[in-house]
């Protein structure tokens, strides 16, 4: 019995998406407001990040207005969290900026 438990549970895991997709678009800078960083495509498209890792926050730190108006290759990726209701929802979290010349 313990070894069909140990079969199902190893035949799940195999299941399981664990990779993070990691996308890069070029964007203008709209501001930073309450935690969330703004910017827009070239499509008008809106991309809100809840978050930006400390290597591209060293090189660029949007929360000062100096880069309102820049274009930037933004690389994101997005990561499931669980709110405190357990109800999952993606975070776009910045992985690596660069200012387009």
């Amino acid at each position: 019995m313990k070894a069909i438990i140990l079969f199902f549970t190893m035949v799940s895991f195999a299941f399981v998406n664990q990779t993070e997709e990691i996308t890069t678009i070029k964007a203008t800078y709209n501001g930073y407001d309450e935690g969330t960083y703004y910017f827009t495509d070239e499509d008008e498209n809106n991309y809100y990040f809840d978050s930006i890792e400390p290597e591209a926050l060293k090189k660029y730190d949007l929360t000062d207005e100096e880069f309102i108006g820049k274009t930037f290759n933004v690389t994101y990726k997005v990561v499931t969290k669980t709110d405190e209701f357990d109800e999952e929802f993606d975070s776009f979290v910045i992985v690596k900026l660069q200012l387009v010349e």
